[in-house]
This record gives C-alpha cells, structure tokens and sequence, in this order.
C-alpha cells in the first residue's frame, strides 16, 4: 500500500465525516466559527475547527442505538495515572456492549497496576442484559458491581470486584478531542465514532484488599461506538497529554489487506492536525508473551510523527503482564499503563500514557 500524503487545507474545504484514512489532512482553524452555540460547561462543545462535528460530547455519553450489524459495538472507558502512599498507579475502567451478538453481550472490566512495585490485577464481569442499563442520552449505566454516571462536567465512577474496589470523581478540564477532527473516520472499510474527554481531574479511593488509597491525578475517557470491521485483524491505540498542552490520539490499525497509522491532535488553541504516524510495527521490541493466553506483545515503541517533528520512545512500565484476560474465546488484549520521553516539535517532552493492543500479534 502506498504511504498516505499528509495535506494541508483550510477548514471550510472539509466534509465533515469524509476523512477516509490513507488521505490525511492537517490544518489550523483558530478564529474558525463554532457551527453551533455550545451548551454550558468546560467539555461539553468540541474544539473549534469550523467543521461540523459529527458526534456530541454531551448526549453520545449515553448509549447509542445499535445498528444491524452483528458486530456491532458500542464502549466507554478511561485510562488514569495517578497517585497515593508513595505509589503511582494505572487504572482502565471498561464497559462495552454488544447487542447483537447473543451470549456474553454485556461486560465491564476493571484493571489496576502498580507502577511502584510491579504488582496488577484485573477482572471482568459478564452481565445478563437483564441486570444492565446503560441509558440512552445520558450517561447512566448501572450494572452488578459498576455504577458510572453525571456528564460532560463531572462523572462519578465506582467499581466493586472480589479483590478491590475504585470509587472516583472525574472532572474534565479542557474540550472534547473529536478523532480526526469530526468524530468520524474510517476503520479499514467501515465508520467508526469516537471521541474523548483527554484530560480529567481524578480524585477518589481506591482498594486493593484491606489497603484503602486516596487517589489524585488525571484521567483519559474515550467514547466509541460503530460496527467492528471483520477485516480489523490487530490494532494498538495511544494517549498522550503533551506538556505544551497539546492531546494526541494514535490509531494504528491493521486489516487483512491495509495498514493505518495517524494520528489527531489536538492543539491549545482549538485547532486539529490530522496527520500520518509511522507505521508502529517498524519501531516495536522487546515482546513479551503471556503465560496464560500464548499472545504476544511487544513493550517498546519508537513513534514518528514526521509532521509535527516528533520521536518519541514509549515503554510499558511496572510490568509487562497487563493482559486483561477475558472469559470468552476472545482470549486476552493488552491494557498497558505506559511512559514515554523523547522530543516534539524539536523540544524535550517525557510523560505517562496508556497503551492497547488487540488481536493476534505472534506475527506481523
């Protein structure tokens, strides 16, 4: 497949929801109209690029109706750094649906690492539809040992499981990042939404045992619907808060017969760059495989980003054993608290990220 050409437009040149991947743009769109008043609150309008977007950070926290799909799917999750009693910790926070898959539709997972001392955990709920509600236009979901509910200005988060428990507040404090500027893009031969609320104040507790933690740091969530393309046959995503301000989300996803790597980015000012990221296979080592599923993963990357002058080493840290293991036969996918260092935009950058990985990796 031929490299993707990264071109630069100007905001009113674009169609909202056209961005098809393997034809990325970047552009600057400050003093660029909202095209709507947005409603009250520090998260709840995208930044401004003078494109419509195509999802709504305040009513698509709630559930969306399912498409006719079978694999259809509709996910929420956040990823947080934080601290407590001299420890850094990584958590994740998932639920997903499935409604048209019949068994095993419904599920939560919760993960927790120890950046500290090495030490992880993870468990995963199965749910009969009949014990889970996931309100559509609001975010509400409540389901045996999860409770996540508020809004695009405040979420409240509690978690029960046999070894721990996570009850927190998130408070975003910045606008929502719009993947590929619109919320829509095109993954391997299908539309995928997606949007993220990418920097949270995170306060809260969090039990490990009998070991009660008063956590405080940040929080990533992402929001995700759309059918799952049957080509997609592995994928990594990465977060990274940059310390000048700036939010990029990487995408690199893997289909039978194509490659993507890009990434969105979304700047202080309000303006997006849309733009090719290096493929991260070129740069992945040191792979480590789990004991339990036979799945390997790579726990190093070297990421370019030519356009925004970018190299950076990401590393998985604490341990390299943060498979969430799930109960079906889907085996295990990787949900890897994560640091990177290097430079951007020619200057210095270090900070935490997450990292997943999902499919079959033992070959590339």
């Amino acid at each position: 497949m031929s490299k993707p050409r990264t071109r630069r437009r100007t905001a009113g040149l674009a169609t909202a929801g056209a961005l098809v991947l393997g034809t990325l743009v970047s552009y600057s769109a400050q003093g660029a109209a909202p095209s709507a008043t947005p409603k009250p609150g520090p998260a709840t309008a995208s930044a401004t690029t003078g494109i419509p977007g195509v999802v709504d950070p305040v009513a698509d926290l709630g559930r969306q109706s399912p498409g006719p799909e079978r694999e259809w799917f509709d996910s929420i999750y956040f990823t947080s750094s934080v601290k407590a009693n001299g420890h850094d910790f990584g958590l994740q926070v998932h639920t997903r649906v499935f409604p048209n898959m019949g068994q095993a539709e419904t599920r939560w997972t919760f993960a927790v690492t120890d950046k500290t001392t090495g030490w992880h955990k993870d468990y995963e709920a199965i749910v009969a539809p009949d014990d889970y509600r996931w309100t559509e236009g609001k975010l509400d979901i409540k389901a045996p040992g999860l409770s996540w509910t508020g809004d695009s200005v405040r979420q409240t988060v509690r978690v029960t499981t046999p070894w721990g428990s996570l009850n927190v507040q998130m408070v975003p404090t910045g606008p929502a990042l719009n993947y590929a500027s619109t919320g829509v893009f095109t993954l391997v031969d299908v539309p995928a939404y997606e949007f993220a609320l990418p920097k949270m104040r995170t306060s809260g507790t969090l039990v490990i045992g009998n070991k009660k933690h008063e956590i405080r740091g940040t929080s990533w969530l992402d929001r995700q619907w759309g059918e799952m393309p049957t080509a997609l046959k592995r994928w990594t995503w990465m977060n990274l808060n940059m310390p000048n301000g700036d939010k990029v989300a990487i995408w690199n996803s893997i289909g039978e017969d194509s490659e993507h790597s890009w990434a969105t980015v979304l700047h202080p000012n309000g303006s997006y760059d849309v733009v090719e990221v290096e493929p991260l296979a070129q740069g992945a080592s040191k792979p480590w495989t789990s004991p339990e599923t036979g799945q390997v993963y790579p726990t190093r990357w070297q990421v370019r980003i030519p356009h925004l002058r970018a190299e950076l080493a990401v590393r998985i840290v604490g341990t390299p054993g943060q498979e969430v293991k799930g109960q079906t036969a889907e085996g295990g996918y990787m949900e890897a608290a994560a640091a990177f260092e290097g430079t951007y935009n020619g200057k210095k950058v270090r900070g935490e990220n997450y990292v997943e990985m999902n499919g079959d990796w033992r070959t590339r």
